[in-house]
């Protein structure tokens, strides 16, 4: 008899540290506990695709003149052609950018550096004559000694493709772990990058819906990848910062004001995408993120830099 009045209370008692421990796991978030420097400097502006609407998507030209503006970083693309180097480019084809046709993953690097971005360029930043595709090797060596490249790593699938270990041996020939950071919306990518070099600088990227109107608009239907349902859930996004320890969040700027709000006071280097309206620039100059990313980085940076709150007196 007494055994059956203890059973119960130990299924009961064990039944209540689980839901605890998933509490913990689901909804707890902890401090940031990564090495970044939690004070920048003021808000970090990074032109997005190289020099945002200004200058050919993705291209070094647009890359040289975003810093040569004295912006902090910039924002590329990286994927793997088919000889295994890492190539800066943004749609999976280069139909739309180029006048070329096929996949990047199916065109060796040659084939890809000897397409230009320039003739199909319709900005504000007037007419360009060339704009080769580079590589990812020839952005580090250009652009980290005059600001912070930042570089998607594009992979959709769960199988390892290689991108991650070109990219860090690129990163360590030119001593360049503080003047890179590679981000991805896949946690694999990041999972990789943690396991070969753990100086990398590594961001997570997230947003909370699938495919928005700026971005239907622009990419080819052959070129969608669907955003995976649990990326779009933060609870499991907690889950997976802390699995994965990302050193800093790229975090899409309709992510819940809440959740932006959260990662924020908890310490985390949040860099916020794609903002370009005056309006939203002076909404995130309040929220004081470690950085911006805009397709209009002079006006980010004019804004953000006469908006942004005072440093605290200690």
């Amino acid at each position: 008899m007494r055994a059956r009045r203890v059973l119960p209370r130990i299924a009961l008692a064990a039944l209540g540290v689980a839901v605890l421990a998933l509490a913990v796991v689901f909804l707890h978030e902890p401090r940031y506990g990564g090495s970044m420097d939690d004070d920048p400097g003021g808000i970090l502006v990074f032109a997005h695709r190289g020099f945002g609407d200004l200058a050919p998507d993705n291209s070094l030209v647009a890359a040289r003149l975003a810093v040569a503006a004295g912006l902090d970083g910039v924002d590329v693309d990286g994927q793997r052609s088919a000889d295994g180097q890492v190539v800066i480019f943004h749609d999976l084809s280069v139909d739309r950018l180029t006048e070329g046709t096929g996949r990047v993953a199916d065109k060796t690097t040659a084939e890809l550096l000897a397409l230009d971005l320039a003739p199909g360029y319709e900005g504000e930043g007037g007419v360009f004559e060339s704009a080769p595709v580079s590589t990812f090797e020839t952005f580090v060596r250009e652009i980290t000694p005059h600001g912070i490249l930042m570089v998607e790593l594009k992979v959709p699938g769960s199988a390892e493709t290689g991108i991650e270990a070109r990219a860090a041996e690129i990163i360590d020939r030119y001593a360049a772990h503080e003047r890179v950071f590679l981000s991805s919306f896949n946690p694999l990518v990041l999972r990789r990058l943690e396991k070969i070099d753990p100086r990398i600088n590594t961001a997570f990227i997230f947003m909370d819906t699938n495919w928005n109107a700026e971005l239907l608009a622009e990419i080819p239907e052959s070129d969608r990848v669907d955003l995976p349902w649990f990326i779009r859930q933060e609870p499991i996004r907690r889950v997976i910062r802390k699995i994965i320890r990302p050193d800093a969040l790229s975090v899409n700027h309709a992510v819940d004001e809440a959740v932006i709000d959260r990662l924020i006071e908890k310490g985390w280097p949040v860099f916020l995408w794609t903002i370009d309206d005056p309006e939203r620039l002076r909404w995130a100059a309040g929220k004081n993120p470690y950085g911006v990313i805009s397709d209009q980085p002079l006006r980010a940076a004019e804004i953000l830099r006469r908006s942004a709150p005072a440093a605290a007196v200690p």
